[in-house]
């Protein structure tokens, strides 16, 4: 909200304002009750361009990740803004040689949820790190049949009393990050394809960062949230959506290079 309020007086548009949780108020203050519940009701266009008014706010509008094109270097700050019938923010560029905030790729985000270094219970060996298996959820020690284990690290269908939660309140995994699965969907930067060649994260045993979907119609989403079944919230389940959708099942994280 403390971006939101900077990047409204600073020239930024947002479609959505974003609200606490599940049951917020849609862009009001923060509240003693859902402050540190996940932000949801925002949109992938509304991601990229809060993650530039991040950057800019706290690092200066030369680490801003999110541009128009490679060749036009402007900085995208309205998630309502067209050229024609297209969206601009559709087409965003990310810059990953800046340091600026921005949402992680699919790969990045399904690493971070899986990976356990020399930690072999209920993981998959590649080369020589271990990921957990993905019908887990992120965490787990166990598949997602055994409820105690999902529970454990997740609220979903089975344990959240159908509502968002604080952050940070279920068991974390190897990388010490929590809700990786539950909770709130996450967006990624990706555009979303069904073609399991693309998503192949090993060549030849070894692990491999692959890039998305050259273009498409819809963004990946990855996680699950506080009503999925637990077999949507393991760690090899897509999900997909347009970029202008926005419900209150749905946030992000922020990813960026040091």
């Amino acid at each position: 909200h403390k971006v939101l309020t900077w990047a409204k007086s600073n020239g930024y548009t947002f479609a959505n304002k974003g609200r606490e949780g599940s049951a917020g108020t849609e862009g009001a203050a923060p509240t003693d009750e859902g402050k540190k519940e996940p932000v949801t009701t925002i949109s992938w266009r509304d991601c990229i361009v809060w993650c530039n008014a991040y950057t800019e706010k706290e690092k200066g509008i030369e680490y801003c990740v999110y541009r128009k094109s490679k060749i036009d270097s402007t900085v995208l700050k309205d998630a309502t803004a067209k050229e024609g019938e297209d969206f601009i923010c559709d087409k965003a560029y990310a810059d990953m040689d800046k340091k600026g905030f921005r949402l992680p790729t699919e790969a990045e985000w399904e690493y971070a949820a899986r990976w356990q270094g020399n930690d072999r219970a209920n993981a998959d060996k590649y080369g020589d790190v271990w990921l957990t298996k993905l019908n887990s959820a992120s965490g787990a020690k166990a598949d997602w049949n055994d409820a105690m284990e999902t529970g454990a690290v997740a609220w979903y269908i089975g344990n959240a009393g159908g509502t968002t939660h604080q952050v940070g309140k279920r068991r974390a995994n190897a990388l010490g990050l929590h809700d990786m699965s539950g909770n709130v969907l996450e967006w990624c930067f990706d555009w979303y394809k069904n073609d399991p060649a693309l998503n192949d994260h090993v060549q030849d045993g070894i692990v491999t960062d692959p890039q998305g979907a050259a273009s498409g119609s819809s963004r990946v989403k990855r996680g699950g949230c506080w009503f999925s079944n637990a077999n949507l919230c393991a760690v090899g389940y897509r999900y997909d959506s347009s970029p202008f959708i926005r419900d209150y099942y749905l946030g992000f994280r922020l990813a960026w290079c040091p």
